[in-house]
């Protein structure tokens, strides 16, 4: 999926560019050259945002897996220095950790 957007902005790029250079409406050009980074842009995002969800499938498994693991630790860590502290702490520990995962584990503190 992430590829099949890349591309697609990738072809838009392309296009818009020979459109340019072959003397068509430069509105046209602009117009496509602007749309084309839309599915890109889309592209890298699903790509990052699936990657972070394959790691934590991989290392964890599940929530509670993952929760069983950090949670002491965090709780150490609020107490000390507060709730940013254990944000930062967390992406020390686990930099591919979705931010979704993240702020579950912070509410349940």
């Amino acid at each position: 999926m992430a590829a099949l957007l890349i591309f697609l902005g990738v072809g838009g790029l392309c296009t818009s560019v020979g459109l340019a250079v072959n003397g068509h409406s430069a509105a046209l050009s602009q117009a496509l050259f602007l749309i084309s980074f839309v599915p890109f842009v889309a592209g890298q995002v699903y790509h990052h945002f699936k990657r972070q969800g394959d790691w934590f499938y991989r290392r964890f498994r599940t929530y509670e897996n993952f929760r069983a693991e950090a949670i002491e630790e965090a709780r150490q860590v609020r107490h000390e220095k507060g709730n940013a502290a254990v944000v930062r702490h967390l992406r020390v520990l686990y930099p591919h950790l979705p931010s979704t995962m993240m702020t579950r584990l912070i509410k349940e503190l």
